[in-house]
């Protein structure tokens, strides 16, 4: 585990006495949990794409890719101890988008944990399309749910880290990964979480939230699409891309996956957004303009994905970025939200 302080990382106990502390949390590590031998396998299922099948790994606090970012030393002190912000990751693993959200709530006094849930599992797969554009949904977003679910329960205990005002962000599959979390987290600790640009493919949606959602899309998101006005948002998708997650809240899948009803089409994220909004739940949508997919990815780039290899190859729309206007907003609606939950 890499543990940072603004720009200064913990690799060695070489360190002022005032990161002392830090370097020990860091070195003190009794609950590792490296992935057993049986992990993770990828199986093909046509030409270039591919699902997850066996076991997936435990979160592992001192794998290599688990980075602990404390706030800057000239940010805002939200609390005695800062709020975290734990990351789950999208399609691609951590990116640009990730660590820009890292920079701006570090920079804003809000604590992040992000970690590579495929790296977690096994998988070198850096420098490749593997994971982009080469695995379904459902295996991504199973493994990134089962990351993320870890990551949790392990920070509830982390000494420095305020357990009452914990938030979660997760971009793409991570956003679908997050919707989820807001499922089966508890509220005493977990105060509001952030699911931007979440397909509705994968492991499904909870049919109850039980602490402050909001579901996050640029209008011009279409990833993925096969159109270009084929919004994020308003998106179905058959029932037969859908794989449950273990330990993941009732949901969408139980009516809506390869076993139940595979052949009909399941409902959008605006459609099940609205659907719980409507019946009291604590949701709410937050849509932005010049934004396309990952609003914190950088500017607006109009480009075209293949899914898969040869003669069975798809080619889809994938416009990503935001305008800096949009961009700004956004995360300064985060900070505002965060900033909301103390007196």
């Amino acid at each position: 585990m890499k543990v940072s302080v603004g720009s200064w990382s913990v690799g060695s106990c070489l360190l002022p006495a005032l990161l002392w502390g830090l370097c020990l949390s860091a070195l003190a590590q009794t609950d590792c949990r490296p992935p057993p031998p049986d992990v993770a396998r990828l199986v093909e299922i046509r030409p270039g794409f591919h699902r997850v099948a066996g076991p997936l790994a435990e979160f592992d606090p001192c794998h290599r890719s688990v980075q602990l970012s404390m706030p800057r030393f000239f940010a805002d002190q939200l609390g005695d101890k800062p709020p975290l912000m734990i990351i789950a990751h999208g399609g691609n693993g951590p990116g640009s988008a990730e660590q820009e959200m890292v920079r701006r709530m570090n920079a804003q006094g809000v604590a992040t944990l992000l970690f590579d849930a495929y790296e977690l599992n096994g998988f070198r797969y850096r420098g490749t399309s593997l994971f982009l554009t080469g695995t379904t949904n459902e295996s991504r977003q199973r493994m990134i749910f089962k990351a993320t679910l870890g990551a949790y329960r392990w920070a509830l205990a982390h000494p420095r880290i305020d357990h009452s005002r914990l938030f979660i962000h997760g971009l793409s599959n991570g956003g679908t990964v997050a919707l989820n979390m807001a499922a089966v987290v508890d509220p005493a600790h977990v105060r509001m979480v952030f699911a931007e640009g979440a397909p509705s493919a994968g492991i499904g949606m909870p049919d109850q939230i039980r602490v402050p959602l909001r579901l996050v899309f640029g209008k011009i998101d279409n990833y993925g699409g096969r159109r270009a006005d084929d919004w994020m948002h308003l998106r179905t998708d058959p029932c037969a891309v859908n794989r449950p997650a273990d330990e993941a809240a009732p949901g969408t899948t139980q009516r809506c996956s390869h076993r139940n009803n595979p052949d009909a089409q399941g409902l959008s994220p605006q459609q099940w957004g609205e659907q719980l909004k409507a019946d009291g739940q604590p949701l709410d949508f937050w849509f932005y303009d010049d934004a396309a997919h990952g609003l914190l990815s950088g500017p607006i780039d109009r480009g075209m994905r293949s899914y898969g290899s040869g003669p069975s190859a798809d080619r889809r729309y994938a416009w990503t970025g935001a305008s800096a206007d949009a961009a700004n907003r956004f995360a300064a609606d985060l900070i505002k939200a965060i900033k909301a939950t103390y007196p």
